[in-house]
């Protein structure tokens, strides 16, 4: 035990500690230091930079909302048959029902969007305004004059310009408008025109301690303000300036710094490309800079203080860690040496000792985690799945390491090739846990199948398999040979279905991510192609077609059939339709399917569902899980044939016995405040724009005729029979606002509720 302690040098890890300490302690301070002068001479203006990027981030994202609302505004008017007949009838403005259903929507938009300035409908015919605001309304006059000279086309993009309300007063409203027109061939006159206004009003920048007095701008094109926090600053030209002229080159956005009028200014701009505007952030380069040099100074000081007070506590630990790292050494030593007669001569430090015995510990350790460590098979697969994914760049080495059956950066042409097995019908209900087996079944056959033809890897990701090819094995047409093959091996043995899909060649490991997203995409083309195929991409994109046009005319006529019964026609009518669907792109087909089924909810006036409802989402998830455009179609001929159904069951519904039920349930809830026709005709199945027009025909009164002489009724008969006060006869009759009541009842009767009361009690 005696030469056991002689072999430990006493205290010398103490000051082996409080060395390492002190030093360790002098590179933290000096790192901190620097990283701070750093940070405070260039954090601050990133700082402000990276906020002015977020901010206008989220105010591009606002925009570009409003900009979709308004458009999809737009088309919706475009697309409603009202406002069709007020902007073409020549006798629009005597229908008085047309023009009051057509002031509703408009009303109904304006209320439920926020943003909406106004909307005016215009009738080239007869030369009559219809609008949400008369004064606004009068005041596109001279935006007809102006759209007769200009060739405008805004739908989808908005028009910033100054709108004249008032001549009188000799200001203009800012407005940003979306128009919708038809002009006459022979003389270029307007015919008609949707004019939407929208206003940015809310969206005022928020000034803050973080944006302090950063200036929100926003430039079109050719470098005007189309949005500026200053009153005068709209539509101004400031395409003369500098750094407006930077942004313009550059396009891309980014931060920089500018120098205009003897100002340093901290710029930062993004480009909307959907909007076709820049937005602009300036900040004064004063303010981002002004307290650097203070923070600077106390945050060095508090670093020197802490360097101090950090040193004495690296003596105290020096001295609390050294009493049982010696004990912890001694008994270490027991264990790293056995044979003391062998090891009497040498002189060790506890450092020593504890190394050794570290260095024992660790082999050992290594030893037993070697013989858990996951097998060469399992890493190779992760390997090739972060290289797919493009989470990791392959190396030389990599071919020895994993024992790669393919050298992915000797080859000079890598193809990537997904096999994915199609929806098995009659397992529906266990999709989730069938697609699972499956994909585990044909990743096994595969693997199997192909390892014993070619030098290829496989590997499975998600619920497909995927292949790695390369040299003369990955080249056509042997490799499409191979893979038919393949898909009727995977038949024959297990009855699936599969498609194939090839993705572009690359030259060497770097663009297998890339290979393998084009080979998934090929697999998405069995929409249009059909299941049981071999896709490659290269093909798909030449047979692509360039441009598509959207087949309105063959829509209208698949309408026209539904609309008048003809349900032997509609398979045809379809058809025609997805004959044209078929030779799109397929990134617009899923859209154009959407856009048929709105078409259709929204043409059928007797429909249940409605383009809001979530029977409606529901059949568009339903469309968007179908793999074939075929299954699409068949679909679409079977909803058509069972909205014909619907409509003619409709027909055949007893008036008489309609208009009962519908008096006796107005009977029961004419004391509901948020009584509407909208709420009646959801109650008995209608949509709400035919209830309108049924309800009209069975009582020969609009309804808010019929629900007021109800109302006024009931409140007679409360007022005569009851000792009610007035509020609580309002609230029966559906107002919650005594007031309201009051000012609702003597417009309809001439009468106060209490003088109708005391002329009946005389």
């Amino acid at each position: 035990m005696r030469r056991i302690r002689e072999k430990i040098v006493p205290k010398s890890i103490f000051f082996r500690f409080f060395i390492s300490f002190v030093v360790l302690l002098v590179v933290v301070a000096l790192t901190i230091a620097a990283l701070l002068f750093q940070a405070f001479s260039k954090g601050s203006a990133a700082q402000i930079n990276d906020i002015a990027q977020k901010r206008l981030e989220q105010s591009s994202a606002i925009l570009e909302h409003i900009s979709e609302q308004a458009r999809l505004i737009t088309l919706q008017l475009s697309l409603d048959p009202y406002i069709i007949q007020v902007i073409n009838g020549r006798e629009a403005d005597s229908d008085y029902f047309l023009k009051a259903e057509a002031m509703r929507r408009l009303n109904d938009l304006l209320i439920t969007n926020t943003t909406l300035y106004s909307i005016a409908l215009y009738n080239g015919q007869s030369g009559i305004w219809t609008g949400t605001d008369r004064d606004k309304m009068y005041a596109e006059t001279d935006t007809i004059a102006w759209l007769q000279e200009e060739n405008v086309q805004s739908l989808g993009q908005l028009l910033p310009r100054k709108l004249r309300v008032n001549p009188a007063e000799g200001e203009a409203d800012h407005v940003y408008t979306v128009f919708y027109y038809d002009r006459d061939a022979n003389n270029r006159e307007i015919s008609s025109a949707i004019i939407v206004n929208v206003t940015l009003d809310g969206f005022v920048p928020v000034r803050d301690k973080q944006t302090l007095d950063m200036n929100l701008l926003v430039l079109d094109g050719q470098g005007q303000a189309v949005y500026s926090p200053y009153e005068s600053g709209f539509l101004e030209d400031m395409s003369g300036r500098s750094d407006v002229r930077r942004i313009m080159s550059e396009q891309t956005g980014g931060n920089f710094i500018s120098m205009e009028n003897k100002q340093k200014t901290l710029v930062s701009s993004i480009y909307s490309e959907s909007l076709g505007w820049y937005l602009v952030s300036m900040l004064p380069y004063e303010t981002a800079t002004a307290e650097i040099s203070d923070i600077r100074r106390t945050a060095i000081t508090a670093c020197l203080l802490l360097l101090l007070l950090a040193l004495g506590a690296s003596a105290v630990l020096s001295g609390m860690l050294s009493s049982p790292l010696s004990k912890l050494a001694r008994k270490a030593q027991r264990f790293q040496l056995p044979n003391e007669e062998a090891m009497s001569d040498e002189k060790l430090g506890e450092m020593e000792i504890l190394t050794r015995f570290y260095a024992n510990v660790t082999t050992r350790f290594e030893q037993l985690e070697a013989t858990n460590r996951l097998s060469r098979v399992t890493m190779k697969a992760e390997y090739l799945k972060e290289l797919l994914q493009g989470n990791r760049q392959p190396e030389q080495s990599d071919c020895d390491t994993f024992q790669l059956r393919l050298d992915i950066m000797g080859s000079d042409q890598l193809r990537v090739v997904v096999v994915r097995p199609d929806s098995l019908r009659e397992l529906k209900e266990h999709r989730a846990e069938m697609d699972f087996r499956v994909s585990a079944v044909l990743y096994s056959l595969t693997e199997q199948y192909m390892h014993a033809r070619i030098r290829c890897e496989v590997v499975r990701l998600e619920q497909e398999t995927v292949l790695l090819l390369g040299g003369e094995e990955s080249e056509c047409p042997s490799m499409l040979e191979l893979l038919k093959s393949l898909q009727q091996e995977i038949a024959e043995a297990y009855g699936i279905s599969t498609t194939v899909g090839v993705g572009l060649p690359v030259a060497a490991g770097s663009g297998i991510g890339e290979a393998y997203l084009t080979a998934r995409e090929a697999v998405h083309y069995r929409l249009t192609q059909g299941t049981g195929h071999i896709l490659v991409y290269e093909q798909l994109l030449r047979e692509a077609e360039t441009e598509f046009e959207y087949p309105q005319s063959r829509q209208k006529q698949l309408l026209e059939v539904i609309r008048s019964g003809k349900e032997a026609a509609v398979d045809a009518a379809v058809a025609e339709v997805f004959d044209v669907f078929r030779e799109a792109p397929y990134s617009m087909i899923r859209t154009s399917v959407h856009f048929l089924l709105f078409s259709i909810v929204s043409a059928n006036a007797n429909s249940v569902v409605s383009t809001a409802s979530a029977a409606f989402m529901n059949m568009l998830e339903r469309l968007q899980q179908m793999e074939t455009l075929s299954e699409i179609e068949e679909w679409f001929v079977h909803f058509c044939k069972d909205t014909i159904h619907r409509t003619k069951e409709s027909k055949q519904h007893s008036r008489s016995d309609l208009a009962d039920k519908i008096a006796e349930f107005l009977e029961e809830q004419y004391g509901n405040s948020n009584l509407s026709i909208e709420v009646v005709a959801e109650r008995f199945g209608y949509n709400g724009i035919y209830f309108g027009r049924l309800f009209k025909e069975l009582f020969n009164q609009l309804f808010l005729e019929y629900v007021t002489q109800l109302r006024v009724r009931k409140a007679n008969e409360f007022l005569t029979g009851s000792r009610l006060t007035v509020k609580e006869i309002g609230e029966k009759v559906g107002f919650l606002n005594a007031s309201y009541f009051v000012t609702w009842y003597k417009k309809q009767t001439g009468l106060a509720p209490t003088e109708y009361r005391k002329s009946q009690s005389h």
